[in-house]
């Protein structure tokens, strides 16, 4: 059974433009509600709006960095069920390890695999149920 992709929100919050486009183009072909932020700070206040099903987090960003970002949104219960895949440049298992310690659900290295991003996608979303 397909799953009914247009019931879930996605954000994208990477602080490269064409990142984030490269991203959309993948996931608006699936029918996801998309939210994308270049600025972790402005995406940081929009998630008290949008609380998303799925965020795609980017390590390396000025200001608040994502795993700021990460452990931010980890402290605060209200975001427990947003499933969190860092989807980052930075392969080095010591990172990949704090994230996870930190709370991310999933962890993606780029260049970006369309279809293992899609898998991941489906598998966090398979653990949300909606």
């Amino acid at each position: 059974m397909r799953m009914d992709a247009s019931k879930y929100t996605i954000m994208i919050v990477d602080d490269i433009p064409v990142n984030t486009i490269l991203l959309e183009k993948i996931l608006e072909k699936e029918g996801y509600r998309l939210y994308s932020y270049n600025n972790s700070l402005q995406a940081m206040e929009a998630i008290t709006e949008i609380v998303p099903d799925i965020l795609l987090l980017d390590i390396m960003m000025p200001g608040l960095d994502g795993m700021a970002f990460l452990k931010r949104l980890r402290s605060n219960n209200s975001y427990d069920n947003v499933r969190i895949i860092m989807v980052t440049a930075v392969s080095e298992q010591e990172e990949i390890t704090k994230a996870l310690a930190l709370g991310a659900n999933g962890y993606i290295t780029k260049p970006i695999s369309p279809k293992k991003l899609i898998g991941c996608i489906n598998e966090q979303l398979s653990q949300i149920g909606k």
